[in-house]
């Protein structure tokens, strides 16, 4: 292994064989230097068991055994797994923060909004809540349900009133 990795590779010899295996002594713990053509096969074997993710796995193999760019393979090994693809569970994306350009005259932008449900008094059980983006005057109005043909009538409502 190249300088500044920090490993300590010694020869270590075995009774079954005449040729040394080098392991990495440097924490404390011997862990045997992988060779490619052993190296997915030791990836499978640890991560097939559980499918831990990417972290996890390089966490489980590197205190076990040690090789040179261990945790690129391991990425790179987790990331083509079919079996984690498909029990991933996906981010939910976020959307980008709404551009909403300045309004030119009253009443030409108005947000509205349903609140509710709501503790019910004298039948209502919701709010529409509108905003007139001009003046940025607020509005609440009491409706008894969300349905589209309550909100249509109160919101007609609110256009005939005089601001």
């Amino acid at each position: 292994m190249g300088s500044g990795t920090g490993l300590e590779l010694r020869p270590m010899y075995f009774v079954s064989s005449e040729k040394p295996l080098y392991c990495d002594v440097s924490t404390g713990t011997v862990r045997p230097y992988v060779t490619k053509s052993f190296r997915r096969q030791i990836f499978n074997q640890i991560h097939n068991l559980s499918h831990p993710g990417v972290k996890a796995t390089q966490t489980l193999v590197a205190a076990r055994f040690v090789w040179k760019n261990m945790k690129k393979d391991c990425v790179l090994w987790c990331r083509n797994c079919i079996q984690c693809q498909k029990s991933k569970v996906a981010r939910p994306t976020l959307s980008a923060v709404g551009h909403f350009p300045l309004p030119s005259a009253r009443f030409s932008q108005v947000h509205i909004t349903v609140v509710g449900p709501l503790s019910p008094v004298r039948g209502m059980t919701y709010l529409l809540t509108c905003v007139e983006r001009f003046t940025r005057w607020p509005e609440a109005f009491p409706i008894s349900d969300q349905s589209a043909d309550t909100i249509a009538r109160t919101f007609f409502f609110l256009s005939r009133m005089d601001f």
